[in-house]
């Protein structure tokens, strides 16, 4: 046993020695390893589906039929929620609600929690803000592309009002209703959050709660149609799953020497 726990010891030397990035990569700095981050979380996340198991797929279907119902009732869910509060009132929670989508509030927070990572050498808490900014990167760019591809006017956009109205590729900038970006954002950053702490259960309730919040001010705001906010809530939870994934496999590669009150022992870094 001695004879092993020795040759343990010097395996893990010779594995920092000689792979110096590894240690550098796990310090979840904004360095180059946060950058080509960008690009491997990405294709973690546009893999996903080649991934999922057979009750995956079947969920997946389910959410999609769910979605095709929403589309199909776009108009009269339009006209529900732009009747369901005052004026002053939906002006309120979207003045409230439309910052926490659109970076105004999640990148200062990301800021401050890389700043408290640093600054208290918690490795947990840059972490989450960096892949926070990923997610949230990745989602705003997923949203644009689909709004480009897609083009479909906001509500307020036609007269008559036409749920079933979409243009398709190569038509301004003005019809960006599908899918909502905002509502995508959110999602996006609250599943990474929640996956992170998810040893502290108020974080996912929070993190997610908001996300709702910033879905709900974007309909009672008469942007988008129910289907877009659906479908935002949608790919950012698949957005944020798939970074969240690619976190924990590049933490779970991340390991360092560390005592043990029995001796030494491989720590992994999470």
């Amino acid at each position: 046993m001695k004879k092993f726990s020795l040759l343990l010891v010097i395996f893990a030397f010779s594995s920092l020695t000689n792979a110096q990035s590894i240690p550098d990569s796990c310090n979840f700095l904004i360095n180059k390893y946060f950058i080509y981050d960008f690009g491997y979380a990405g294709v973690e996340t546009a893999a996903q589906p080649f991934h999922f198991s057979g009750s995956e797929w079947v969920t997946a279907g389910e959410l999609v039929s769910a979605g095709i119902l929403v589309y199909l009732l776009d108009k009269e869910g339009n006209e529900l929620f732009n009747n369901l509060l005052d004026p002053a009132t939906a002006n309120n929670i979207v003045k409230s609600g439309s910052p926490l989508g659109n970076g105004l509030v999640m990148l200062p927070v990301f800021a401050g929690l890389y700043i408290k990572g640093v600054a208290h050498d918690n490795v947990r808490a840059r972490q989450a803000a960096l892949a926070g900014t990923q997610a949230f990167v990745l989602a705003a760019g997923g949203a644009w592309v689909l709004k480009q591809l897609t083009h479909r006017p906001r509500a307020s956009q036609l007269q008559p009002v036409d749920a079933s109205k979409w243009l398709g590729p190569f038509h301004g900038h003005q019809y960006d209703a599908f899918p909502s970006g905002h509502t995508m954002r959110a999602f996006a950053v609250a599943t990474v959050l929640s996956g992170l702490y998810d040893d502290h259960i108020w974080v996912g309730i929070t993190a997610f709660s908001l996300a709702g919040y910033t879905a709900f001010s974007r309909l009672v705001s008469g942007e988008h149609w129910p289907s877009d906010v659906y479908a935002g809530a949608l790919l950012g939870y698949l957005v944020g799953r798939g970074v969240l994934q690619f976190q924990r496999d590049k933490a779970a590669k991340c390991f360092s020497l560390g005592l043990a009150p029995d001796g030494f022992g491989l720590v992994y870094r999470f």
